[in-house]
């Protein structure tokens, strides 16, 4: 792949995108980046993972048959062994989200390899596995994924996930 360009409005479909996203998590739960990066100004438990059909039951054995929402893979990619860097902003918004993965976390014993980070002017957005930058305009919100237009572009480049890596080691830190 190398790059790949995603743009969303209200013209083009949405579910390109949704796949992007569904493979991304699907595939840290099979194998786990240690770290991934979630670096978003505004954050949402959004459900990322269709498994109503029960699909993915084989992944994870006694996954609901429902839409499976952020928190939920995220807890699950840590007791898989990966660990998580969240940076946001410190807003009441993103506060509902990280206290509710911090809470699930402890109670599942996998809270050591979680790492929030707070920080005011964030601006820049991306997702960043051991292979994968996602990175754009889009936050992980509602909006971000269904309602708003937005810019993504998708990278296997090793040498842009490497020099991507660095800079969030250097600014966000690992858990």
């Amino acid at each position: 792949m190398t790059a790949r360009h995603l743009r969303t409005s209200a013209f083009s479909s949405r579910e390109e995108l949704a796949d992007a996203l569904q493979g991304l998590f699907v595939s840290e739960l099979l194998l786990p980046s240690d770290p991934l990066w979630l670096i978003t100004p505004w954050i949402s438990d959004v459900p990322l993972v269709d498994n109503r059909a029960g699909r993915f039951a084989g992944l994870l054995p006694g996954l609901p048959p429902r839409w499976i929402r952020l928190v939920e893979l995220l807890v699950h990619q840590l007791a898989r062994g990966g660990s998580v860097v969240v940076a946001c902003r410190p807003d009441p918004h993103n506060e509902a989200f990280t206290h509710q993965l911090s809470r699930r976390s402890d109670e599942t014993g996998v809270g050591s390899r979680l790492a929030i980070r707070l920080a005011e002017d964030l601006h820049e957005k991306g997702i960043l596995t051991k292979d994968l930058l996602l990175g754009g305009s889009m936050n992980l919100t509602f909006n971000g994924l269904r309602r708003l237009e937005e810019s993504i572009l998708l990278s296997d480049d090793p040498n842009t996930v490497a020099r991507t890596r660095v800079a969030y080691e250097d600014r966000w830190g690992v858990p």
